[in-house]
């Protein structure tokens, strides 16, 4: 699952144009304070607190960096948000499908192994779904790559519809995704394979301007009484794919 930090509790937020201003509004708000502080121990150690035309002057002196720490600051800030913005966007890339927009399978496959370490420490199921497009190579034969990428896509965003919102989706390769699906045991699992490969064959997925039909065979498995290793469960989802495959397809078969 992706966790999410709450940063609600922040005066500012340097990844955000607001958070910007507020920051550069506080930098502005000390550099008076500062000056005024500064002017009056001037003053003081002066003796010449009733000194008008001294006050100004020194006013005028401590004040002069209000002319330049809010707009370096504001810069500053800007460049900051910049480094956020760019950090978040590579974290992103390497996490995700660019083609689909689903997790990659290196990432998928850690929040699995996260999801998995939980379950055995808390006592709950989860379950891992490998589906397969039958015969999606014909879609790229007949219509182009490219309109196959578009129909990979519309699989993906037809299965992401179709799943829970706890359930997480991933690229497995190829034709071939994944579903993390937490708190779900055999037969729910079943179930909601079911509900994914009807929803993709009743899918009409515009590809090469044309309307084509998708076919899916899933392989499942539960992590009760398994091993809690991802990559064990992934190879056991496989073993029941191949036997969905085996069997013609169109099919979705429990791991034994």
């Amino acid at each position: 699952m992706t966790r999410v930090n709450d940063n609600s509790s922040q005066w500012f937020d340097l990844s955000s144009k607001k958070g910007v201003v507020k920051a550069t509004l506080a930098v502005a708000g000390v550099s008076v304070l500062g000056s005024w502080a500064i002017t009056g121990a001037l003053m003081f150690l002066a003796g010449q607190t009733g000194s008008r035309e001294l006050l100004i002057a020194f006013m005028v002196c401590t004040s002069a960096p209000l002319a330049v720490a809010p707009p370096i600051a504001y810069k500053v800030f800007s460049l900051m948000m910049d480094l956020i913005d760019s950090r978040r966007e590579i974290e992103r890339l390497s996490r995700t499908d660019d083609l689909t927009q689903t997790y990659n399978r290196r990432h998928f496959m850690e929040m699995a192994q996260r999801e998995l370490s939980l379950a055995a420490r808390h006592g709950y199921q989860v379950s891992l779904l490998l589906i397969d497009l039958d015969d999606f190579k014909t879609i790229n034969d007949r219509l182009g790559h490219l309109a196959g990428d578009r129909a990979l896509a519309a699989c993906a965003a037809t299965i992401r519809r179709t799943i829970r919102r706890e359930d997480v989706l991933g690229r497995f390769g190829g034709d071939e995704f994944l579903v993390l699906a937490p708190y779900s045991d055999q037969n729910s699992a079943a179930m909601l394979a079911e509900r994914v490969r009807h929803a993709l064959g009743s899918a009409d997925l515009v590809a090469g301007g044309q309307v084509v039909r998708v076919k899916a065979s899933v392989g499942v498995v539960c992590s009760e009484g398994r091993t809690g290793d991802a990559d064990q469960l992934l190879r056991q989802a496989d073993q029941a794919l191949y036997r969905a495959k085996k069997m013609g397809g169109d099919r979705t078969e429990l791991a034994a």
